[in-house]
């Protein structure tokens, strides 16, 4: 017999039930997420179980010590303290071997070879193989092709084949993104494509910081952050205590201690007034003021007025808010599609999200209902 979402939670989640401050709709992209959470009585001992009404939606096991948000369809777990994968059934594909790994990006994940944080690190692909067979001092994610790596604090990069195609010889590189990425190397700094191309920019009281992005570049005069654009002029004065990336025709920037946002013409369009945020992602940005997370609009009106204790970005139409010490999801529309319940909860990501119930976690795959 399936029971209605409040029945589940008159078993373990009463207060939460009763004590949210906002509307709920237990629907998202087709999906029903109403559900039912109660405790299994196992040779173990008691187990938590999660159930959902709608048959579509696939539940783990709640066993694992830990676990990522799915890439690439596989989730990184841990098993007598090292770390391995698993698929979407649960299946062990690979060996419980590595003391650090990351998640699968391009076909390869950075491992490293040892326990101790300097030890060798190298790629792995899905078949166990090391890329190249070799290691390196660091490695980088795969981002659109090309990884970065390093040897004896020198930088460059490499294909998926494991190939040199930028020589090693930056005493800095970033990922590529839009086409370039920043370099320095001894007085000179600048971009550099895939091919090797150097567009150099000449400036002894510029430094050049973090990635190309949207077609620009955050550079640091005295102290203070501006950003130029791809040819090196100037679009926003070097005015700020930081500067983060375009994201969504925003980017973030802090005098003093208080955050706001411009626009592409430096203009500001929200004023500094909260005490961290994060770039806008899906349309929304979250912020903290006293403490206490919200959300708000790109014309800096709130969504959700800042009195939860953690609120994250939106992921694929979800965002992960925390009331009552309790995780759940909200919509766009600032309504509990999943009421706080969870001890921790990830993401929305590729039609999957990770959970946890006390100290083990499992994975929710809403992919068999989730509509785009």
């Amino acid at each position: 017999m399936k029971f209605p979402i409040w029945i589940g939670f008159c078993l373990t989640c009463i207060p939460f039930l009763f004590c949210t401050s906002l509307p709920k709709n237990p629907t998202s992209h087709g999906c029903d997420f109403r559900f039912q959470l109660t405790t299994l009585q196992t040779s173990g001992g008691p187990k938590p179980n999660l159930q959902f009404l709608d048959n579509r939606i696939q539940v783990s096991k709640i066993i694992y010590d830990d676990l990522s948000s799915i890439s690439e369809d596989w989730m990184r777990t841990k098993k007598n303290g090292k770390f391995g994968f698993i698929d979407l059934n649960e299946k062990e594909v690979s060996d419980f071997d590595f003391y650090f790994v990351g998640d699968f990006h391009n076909g390869y994940a950075v491992f490293r070879s040892g326990s101790n944080f300097r030890d060798p690190r190298g790629f792995v692909s899905k078949t166990g193989d090391l890329l190249g067979g070799k290691f390196y001092d660091m490695v980088y994610n795969f981002e659109n092709g090309l990884a970065a790596v390093e040897i004896n604090k020198k930088y460059g990069f490499i294909d998926r084949n494991g190939k040199i195609v930028v020589p090693i010889q930056y005493d800095l590189i970033t990922g590529i993104h839009n086409g370039w990425a920043v370099f320095k190397r001894e007085e000179h700094q600048g971009l550099i494509n895939a091919k090797g191309e150097e567009k150099k920019f000449d400036h002894d009281k510029y430094d050049l910081r973090g990635y190309f992005y949207e077609g620009t570049i955050v550079f640091q005069h005295y102290k203070k952050m501006g950003i130029m654009d791809a040819n090196f002029k100037v679009i926003i004065p070097p005015n700020y205590d930081y500067l983060g990336n375009f994201k969504e025709g925003l980017v973030r920037f802090k005098l003093g201690n208080k955050w706001g946002f411009l626009d592409q013409k430096g203009n500001v369009v929200i004023e500094a007034k909260f005490d961290s945020e994060y770039d806008f992602e899906e349309g929304y940005a979250s912020v903290t003021i006293g403490g206490k997370d919200g959300i708000i609009k790109p014309n800096g009106e709130y969504l959700i007025e800042p009195t939860f204790s953690h609120i994250s970005n939106f992921s694929e139409g979800l965002a992960v808010v925390e009331e009552g010490g309790k995780r759940g999801f909200i919509n766009a529309k600032a309504e509990w599609v999943v009421p706080p319940t969870f001890d921790q909860l990830g993401p929305l990501k590729d039609g999957v999200f990770t959970f946890a119930i006390k100290d083990k976690w499992g994975f929710v795959n809403l992919r068999g209902c989730k509509q785009k």
